[in-house]
């Protein structure tokens, strides 16, 4: 198991459940793209991310697919049998702490503008 810092979009609604212990337990992807260089085709990694408890109940009552994320958490692999037979394997993220970017991306829709609040700051 490693640390991991992971910006990337959430590519699936985030799902929040309980555990057979009583826990709370939200599920989501994440897609992750590095930056071409030099021409070469961006490459995408997706994640399959979890979170427990608090975090989980924030991810889910506030995140969305499609949001630009930051995350920080412990990443591991796992292997399954696929519906073929044959082996696969997928990337597991555990959650820890999770926030929005500033930096949006090019052809993503403009932020929502705020309604003025009366406030002098």
């Amino acid at each position: 198991m490693i640390s991991a810092t992971v910006v990337g979009n959430i590519g699936r609604t985030p799902e929040l459940r309980d555990t057979k212990g009583g826990r709370k337990m939200c599920k989501f992807s994440l897609a992750s793209t590095n930056r071409s260089k030099n021409g070469e085709e961006p490459q995408t990694t997706w994640l399959d991310c979890m979170a427990f408890d608090e975090t989980a109940e924030g991810i889910a009552g506030n995140l969305d697919k499609g949001m630009r994320v930051v995350a920080t958490g412990s990443m591991w692999q796992e292997t399954y049998e696929k519906r073929d037979g044959g082996e696969g394997s997928s990337l597991v993220f555990m959650v820890n702490d999770i926030g929005l970017t500033v930096r949006t991306r090019r052809n993503s829709p403009a932020p929502k503008q705020r309604e003025p609040s009366g406030a002098p700051w």
